[in-house]
């Protein structure tokens, strides 16, 4: 059964996995010999499987490979003082909030030749212009997942056509409304993230991913708390397995996740909303504390190499920054324009950043949301 890049991947042969249960983290013994050990903190299923097997063979050291579920998770144990990690993988939003606490090395970009390789408009994204702090791993966006044959029972209303039922404007996966349809009761399931969950609803009401209007945010939590009822929970990594067993109908999701479930149910489908979504880049970074940073540095080179990048992309289902990977990537995936947008599409797309203090205001309204 596949899981989400949320959620562990097992069984990647050779590599020491090392739990995210509290309490078992890496500790400063653990990974083989002393500086011939890369520790990775990172999202769970978002390698190809030979990736790290590969990275061992050509360089002789032990892969630890930690995960989390969310990059408020990599945050806190960030926080609480983990120093062993020599790679993390926090999304654009997230680095901000990273660099401000001083906990990111700068990127000496003479150390990675395979830099060159990364398209010019990632060199330039808004959490990082120049990739001072981090170099692109994967990006995407976070849309509609859906079980199409389960809507067009649900909401079609005899339309035998989905796509021409979502081109109709009706209350389809077409656009935002759907989550709010109360006869997808229970069959619903929202991320377990603050910003893309309050962001969904703000972009509902027309409204910035990156808004920091107090009244503008507890409007948006207000609607989440009356949809609360049809919702049948708030998971990150747990998707894939609901999407691909029939439990779930409808999701708030990582692109590459609903293809991870498409691909084990055909009747799974992706969709980019008519107004637009939020549009995220993860990025790789050394810790200031990483205790073997010239490993983090071959490892991040490593994973530029065109095959490599090709490979993952291929596995993971989400989309390369690497513009020499991309014409390694199956056709069906590189000419899918939900899976790689058109600018027209991206246009209408924008990235969760930065909101300074209001981050609290988020905070603050996601607690009340949950226990609500």
């Amino acid at each position: 059964m596949s899981l989400s890049r949320r959620s562990f991947l097992q069984g990647l042969t050779g590599t020491l996995v090392a739990s995210t249960l509290p309490g078992c983290g890496l500790s400063s013994s653990s990974g083989g010999k002393e500086g011939n050990t890369l520790n990775i903190y990172s999202w769970a299923d978002y390698l190809h499987p030979d990736t790290i097997p590969e990275f061992e063979k050509r360089s002789g050291a032990q892969v630890v490979y930690d995960t989390f579920a969310s990059n408020e998770a990599l945050l806190a144990k960030l926080q609480a003082g983990a120093t062993d990690y020599d790679i993390v993988v926090p999304t654009g939003y997230m680095l901000h909030q990273l660099v401000k606490l001083d906990l990111l090395q700068k990127i000496d970009h003479s150390r990675i030749p395979n830099l060159k390789n990364i398209m010019e408009r990632f060199q330039h994204a808004a959490h990082d212009p120049g990739l001072i702090h981090s170099v692109p791993y994967t990006w995407g966006t976070t849309g509609i997942g859906y079980n199409a044959a389960a809507l067009r029972k649900a909401l079609m209303r005899g339309e035998t056509d989905i796509e021409e039922a979502m081109a109709s404007g009706n209350k389809t996966p077409a656009d935002w409304e759907v989550f709010f349809d109360s006869r997808l009761r229970n069959r619903i399931t929202l991320l377990d993230d603050p910003r893309e969950t309050i962001g969904f609803a703000l972009k509902h009401r027309g409204y910035s991913f990156n808004t920091t209007d107090e009244k503008l945010i507890a409007a948006a939590t207000a609607d989440l708390k009356e949809q609360k009822p049809l919702t049948m929970c708030y998971s990150s990594d747990q998707v894939i397995t609901q999407l691909v067993s029939g439990d779930c109908w409808l999701s708030l999701v990582y692109s590459g996740d609903a293809y991870q479930a498409k691909r084990e149910n055909s009747d799974v489908q992706y969709a980019i909303p008519v107004s637009g979504c939020s549009i995220w880049l993860d990025n790789l970074c050394i810790p200031k504390s990483a205790p073997h940073p010239e490993r983090a540095y071959e490892w991040i080179n490593y994973i530029l190499e065109p095959k490599v990048g090709a490979a993952i992309a291929n596995f993971t289902r989400y989309a390369t920054p690497n513009r020499l990977a991309l014409p390694l990537v199956d056709e069906e995936l590189k000419n899918d324009k939900n899976l790689y947008p058109s600018e027209n599409v991206l246009a209408r797309c924008e990235e969760i950043g930065d909101v300074g203090q209001a981050i609290f205001t988020y905070d603050r309204m996601w607690t009340e949301l949950k226990c609500t």
